[in-house]
């Protein structure tokens, strides 16, 4: 999405508010070929639509950041631009602060506690997000066996290093969090598209898998996260055309041809 903004506040307890600093989100995805804007109307059941278009982008996206990609935060005044996901929500969490947010910040003030968060935050992005692509997009079974095992691994070391409630303690969510967050509520899509095999244990492990279930009982019913939570069954059908294999985004490209979805190449996979 791209968003005209003056700042952003995204701090735990995570609320997106007008009253720190105004903003106005643009759509940016769902184009049509021809650079006209989505109506709204359009039927995008990717099991019906063939011309599936969600990779066009709005020519005011592609102006301010060329690479297409979401979120792209530009503020209108100046032309300054912020973009990719995780430096973008710390920029807003710094931002919100100082124009007087007094919650928790996303990242520690100890120096020791801000590394570590950003180290299983980029971690997170590897074995994680990287390996939800791979399980949904690849079509080799063992491929398949293979980077589920892998997120697994994520999501365990992410139980393990969380010290409270959160990764950080009991205070609010992190860094850590707003970068998995939106990869743990989706991962029913694995069991749903990939069957049983793929399904994220509910318990087991010495208690491991309980903590995380209710550490993702807990973050999702945050009402600042539950408001941002898209409707499940609509989900399942907008992504779709990643498990059939039809999905033209860079990441989709990437993760076909047998790269990570971190790792593609916006000349090649374009």
């Amino acid at each position: 999405q791209c968003l005209h903004c003056s700042g952003l506040d995204l701090s735990a307890p995570q609320f997106f508010r007008q009253e720190y600093v105004p903003y106005q989100w643009v759509e940016a995805l769902g184009w049509h070929a021809d650079g006209t804007p989505p109506t709204g109307k359009e039927e995008y059941d990717a099991k019906e639509r063939k011309d599936w278009v969600y990779h066009h982008k709005s020519p005011e996206l592609l102006a301010v950041n060329p690479l297409g990609m979401v979120p792209t935060l530009l503020e209108e005044s100046t032309g300054q631009v912020v973009t990719e996901s995780v430096v973008a929500v710390q920029f807003i969490d710094e931002l919100a602060r100082q124009r007087g947010s007094k919650a928790p910040p996303l990242l520690p003030d100890c120096l020791y506690e801000r590394a570590r968060c950003r180290v299983a935050a980029e971690q997170i992005n590897k074995k994680v997000t990287s390996n939800y692509y791979a399980t949904l997009v690849r079509k080799d079974d063992e491929e398949r066996a293979q980077a589920f095992a892998a997120l697994l691994d994520g999501l365990r070391e992410f139980t393990e290093g969380s010290k409270g409630d959160y990764f950080t303690g009991n205070e609010g969510l992190s860094l850590v969090e707003c970068t998995l967050l939106p990869y743990a509520w989706r991962l029913y899509v694995l069991e749903h598209y990939r069957g049983p095999d793929f399904a994220v244990p509910k318990d087991g492990e010495g208690g491991l898998w309980a903590r995380y279930q209710a550490w993702l009982k807990r973050a999702t019913e945050l009402p600042a996260v539950a408001r941002t939570l898209p409707d499940r069954d609509r989900y399942l059908i907008h992504v779709e055309k990643y498990a059939s294999g039809r999905a033209r985004s860079k990441v989709g490209n990437a993760v076909r041809r047998g790269k990570s979805a971190h790792d593609y190449d916006d000349k090649v996979d374009g």
